[in-house]
């Protein structure tokens, strides 16, 4: 039986080993870490091996637990940073439901050494607890309440460390369970939700005045879609023909800051839909859609209020990110997800985007009383690539680089770019045709996850593409790099000009302009 002594003494030494576990995180912080990030991180693994004690009576166990959380977090840390060049923030916790309702999208960027790891770390759990002695009843009281005194002494001390919110940063001059741990606390504030609150009354939508023009309004966000040919002159050109074609017809295009690389779709999603600056909004940058709690001023409540019928279009699970709770708060009147493309064509595990266009059309052309703002998203092109086959000399089609096995992933992504070309080339035709004056915006949400192969190419993208083409007015093809949170705006100046389109008929003009 553990003794009262043993016991500080016990979850003191865990403390002092979780620095050698924190340690291994990437990027690794300096030897030295300022005076509040070492008390912080201190407190918050005797909170936990407290927290455990006071549950389970087991002190031994309790502190085993806290030393091997530390390194666990550490590792998918780890696993997160070499895919997407982001360490693990508290946010991710939110997720944690989609790793196992949807866990082709996570856990195969798993190491085969960190999943050995996690194994042999639950192994020498579940023998811990039964091995370890119970501690007396009164310990458990102790615990509890030395686990609130903890807690309550890390708030203070995570509101006074200097963040600056890049959590690369942040770690290297902190370390990356106290910058898990300060980011948690802090950003569980209500104070960060009212901040949340201010910059999205601050939205570009929420004053912005209604055109006398209605044209129906496409938008377009292609999955991991980027001009890679800047990246390596190796890549076959011919991949964007369709793509090239669109910006000489634009009225708009260029590169696109986007605030995600390689995932994290939903933060250039809610970039564009909100108006807002990943900037401003502060600890809900990393994850907005859970700080959405009501309606808000954004693009599609804009269109809704001028008149549309609002629809969202996703072929895949609606809620993935739960995009099905925030969307009617963003103004969509309807959301068709996965649901509305069954038995649709698949290229690789996703929904087509052959089958995406198929299902915008039917859309933009049904039978209805208002105009329409469609806006789409991608999948067919959402990694892991490295679980997609490629067949020999298939290479060839795409690009120049030979049929090295490092290259496969390459391969694999832009044969899926060479459907997302052939998608905006079938709109365009589409487009072109119809009557109805219409304006499409098209954008990647970000690069793909692809960072050993840029590694091999020796460039490291961070920007996207967009371009916003119409059907009617002028052509002025003006090359205009954008953010994202910016494109919303552009894409209301693009729906009206001086220069409007004559359709020209056996009868009259045009008289279904609504």
């Amino acid at each position: 039986m553990a003794s009262t002594v043993s016991i500080p003494l016990t979850f003191a030494c865990a403390a002092a080993l979780s620095f050698a576990a924190d340690a291994i995180a990437r990027p690794r912080v300096g030897l030295r870490r300022t005076p509040g990030a070492l008390a912080l991180h201190i407190v918050s693994v005797v909170f936990v091996a407290c927290l455990i004690c006071a549950l389970t009576r087991r002190p031994h166990f309790s502190a085993f637990i806290a030393l091997a959380l530390v390194g666990l977090m550490s590792g998918v840390s780890n696993a997160k940073y070499t895919s997407l060049r982001e360490p693990f923030v508290f946010t991710d916790l939110s997720l944690f439901g989609q790793l196992f309702a949807h866990p082709r999208l996570y856990l195969p960027f798993l190491s085969v050494q960190t999943v050995i790891a996690i194994v042999a770390g639950v192994l020498l759990l579940a023998g811990g607890f039964f091995l370890d002695a119970d501690a007396p009843a009164y310990v458990a009281a102790y615990c509890a309440l030395a686990a609130a005194v903890c807690l309550i002494i890390g708030y203070p001390f995570a509101a006074r460390l200097r963040l600056t919110l890049d959590p690369l940063e942040d770690q290297l001059h902190h370390g990356f369970f106290a910058v898990f741990v300060a980011y948690l606390l802090n950003g569980m504030r209500p104070a960060s939700f009212r901040g949340f609150e201010c910059a999205m009354s601050a939205s570009s939508f929420a004053h912005a005045s209604i055109p006398a023009s209605r044209p129906d309004i496409i938008v377009i966000q292609s999955e991991s879609f980027f001009d890679a040919r800047p990246s390596s002159a190796a890549i076959e050109s011919s991949l964007y023909v369709q793509f090239d074609t669109a910006l000489r017809e634009s009225a708009t295009y260029g590169e696109l800051d986007v605030p995600a690389w390689g995932a994290n779709t939903m933060r250039s999603e809610f970039a564009l839909l909100s108006g807002i600056s990943t900037s401003k909004l502060g600890y809900a940058r990393f994850y907005p859609y859970a700080f959405v709690r009501r309606a808000y001023a954004s693009l599609a409540n804009w269109f809704k209020r001028a008149g549309y019928e609002t629809v969202a279009i996703h072929p895949y699970h609606a809620d993935f990110f739960g995009r099905d709770r925030v969307f009617p708060l963003l103004g969509f009147d309807r959301f068709l997800d996965i649901r509305a493309f069954t038995n649709a064509h698949r290229a690789g595990p996703y929904i087509s985007d052959e089958s995406v266009f198929d299902r915008i059309v039917k859309e933009l052309d049904s039978s209805r009383s208002k105009p329409a703002f469609i806006f789409a998203m991608t999948m067919e092109n959402h990694g892991p690539l490295h679980l997609e086959t490629v067949e020999k000399g298939e290479s060839s089609r795409y690009h120049h680089l030979g049929e090295d096995p490092a290259y496969k992933d390459l391969t694999a992504y832009l044969r899926h770019i060479a459907n997302a070309d052939a998608m905006i080339g079938r709109l365009l035709a589409h487009l072109r045709a119809r009557r109805r004056d219409t304006v499409l915006c098209f954008y990647g949400d970000h690069v793909p996850a692809l960072p050993h192969i840029f590694e091999r190419l020796g460039t490291v993208p961070s920007r996207s593409n967009y371009f916003i083409w119409r059907n009617f007015g002028d052509r002025p093809a003006r090359k205009q790099d954008k953010a994202v949170e910016d494109l919303g705006v552009a894409l209301l100046q693009a729906m009206d000009t001086a220069e409007r389109r004559e359709v020209v008929t056996g009868e009259s003009e045009r008289t279904e302009q609504l």
